[in-house]
């Protein structure tokens, strides 16, 4: 079951998968995939920040992905949506299940902005 109802917006994920190692095991170099998908951007009412000029609510940007992506914990998301182009580093992935069944309807994540 797959429903793209709702999302209206396109991105790109990327992902990078550690090719090889150096001997101190760090990763020398990596396979780099996208693809192109459908997708919904919002921003989440995160925590309240206080500061010198008063408290301020912090909007934390989030996008919705259909289930038949394949998404992780630290890939990118590029984006050329008004309010929300750029390139962004997924923090927290969230699967949400369909009510009453074992499957997957779609991932909602957190996503941090990248320079």
């Amino acid at each position: 079951m797959t429903e793209d109802a709702g999302m209206i917006h396109s991105c790109v994920l990327w992902s990078k998968t550690p090719k090889t190692y150096n001997e101190y095991g760090e990763v020398a170099t990596t396979t780099d995939a996208s693809q192109n998908t459908v997708c919904r951007f919002y921003n989440h009412t995160g925590q309240v920040i206080s500061s010198g000029s008063g408290e301020h609510v912090q909007a934390l940007p989030r996008v919705m992905l259909p289930s038949s992506v394949t998404v992780d914990e630290g890939y990118l998301v590029v984006s050329t949506v008004t309010g929300f182009a750029g390139t962004y580093r997924v923090e927290h992935v969230n699967p949400v299940y369909w009510l009453f069944y074992n499957s997957i309807h779609h991932y909602e994540c957190e996503l941090e902005a990248i320079q």
